[in-house]
């Protein structure tokens, strides 16, 4: 009988380790696909400059993607990830994700971004901690790329929902849960636009 629990034991063991493996290497793979097919949009783009302004670029070309509206880069903590629409929880597995109704990168007000901080799906944000004030952030889209420089950071409670307010200036505004694994509250990082 023990060596059946024994055996069982160490099955169980393996099944969660090759779930976990699995999962990284979608998350991976998922990244990995939504990047390429953006910047070979991006290459598309370029070729093609008979657009007359940024909007025709945005409405044309936005739906061929993959789902991707940029890609941000945090060189502090060697992060580059796809940003999709929308911060739907299958969203947040395989990106960072757009708050709907916020502006766009660039535009006036306040451009926002929610990720993950795990450690099998989603874990995009796990270093965000590590930003300081003057740290960079480099959102590229189809049309541009754009630079903030962090300004701020702070921890609020989850109800605190005032960070995503619309301002008068471009900024962005990141959002993550922390602590990692307990979520108690909310990790804000804001950017002003460079």
């Amino acid at each position: 009988m023990k060596k059946i629990i024994g055996i069982i034991m160490i099955l169980a063991g393996i099944s969660l380790i090759a779930f976990s493996g699995f999962a990284k290497y979608k998350v991976y793979k998922n990244q990995k696909d939504m990047i390429n097919a953006f910047e070979n949009t991006i290459k598309d783009v370029d070729k093609e400059k008979t657009y007359t302004d940024d909007s025709e670029i945005k409405s044309k070309d936005l739906d061929n993607i993959k789902g991707a509206i940029g890609i941000i880069t945090i060189p502090k903590i060697n992060l580059k990830a796809a940003i999709c629409e929308g911060i739907e929880s299958e969203n947040l597995k395989y990106a960072v994700g757009h708050f709907p109704g916020t502006p766009l990168p660039g535009e006036m007000g306040n451009f926002c971004i929610a990720g993950h901080r795990s450690y099998t799906y989603g874990e995009f944000f796990n270093r965000l901690d590590e930003l300081q004030v003057d740290d960079e952030i480099i959102v590229k889209t189809n049309i541009n790329e754009y630079k903030y420089k962090v300004y701020e950071k702070k921890v609020v409670e989850p109800s605190e929902i005032s960070v995503l307010d619309n301002t008068k200036e471009p900024i962005i505004t990141l959002v993550t849960c922390t602590p990692i694994r307990i979520a108690t509250h909310r990790l804000i990082i804001k950017g002003k636009l460079e």
